[in-house]
């Protein structure tokens, strides 16, 4: 079973920014840069304009105490039935071992009073769009973001039906 421990300390913090390193591929996949303490800051941070600060959630996911992964969520947003994974990251290393999978299901029945769960994919980024198919997620509409520094990408939204919530 995976934990989830919110990013706060420094060391916390280092942990997160060591998991991004070992995560190139999805940084050159979203067109962003390499990921430095500030690129960890702004994700700790970041939340859109309309959203309570309650409803962000930015941390570590554990396996046995060890960080294996990086999840961002905000719940209730866009609107109150939805839970949405603004970043499930996994370094190369800890891929193809069905984290990714496991956290996917934690979250499904953590949140499963909630009407569903969702993901903006960048359309770029084929295994993570793969990926999220596989767990159930269909696309829902397509828009595009901004990552940050002026780095508009195009994404799918991909919803995974949980209950009528």
């Amino acid at each position: 079973m995976l934990t989830f421990k919110p990013v706060s300390a420094m060391s916390d913090r280092k942990a997160a920014l060591a998991l991004y390193q070992g995560a190139p591929d999805y940084f050159r996949l979203t067109h962003q840069p390499a990921p430095t303490r500030a690129t960890v800051t702004e994700d700790r941070l970041a939340k859109p304009a309309d959203a309570p600060a309650s409803a962000k959630h930015y941390g570590l996911l554990l396996e046995n105490g060890v960080p294996v992964g990086v999840l961002d969520l905000l719940v209730g947003y866009p609107d109150a039935g939805t839970v949405y994974i603004g970043l499930l990251l996994l370094p190369a290393s800890n891929q193809r071992r069905g984290l990714g999978r496991q956290a996917v299901a934690q979250l499904a029945a953590h949140f499963k009073d909630y009407a569903r769960l969702r993901v903006a994919v960048v359309d770029d980024n084929k295994p993570a769009a793969a990926f999220w198919q596989a767990e159930g997620f269909v696309p829902v509409s397509a828009t595009t973001t901004d990552l940050g520094d002026l780095n508009v990408v195009a994404v799918t939204i991909m919803d995974k039906a949980l209950s009528e919530g």
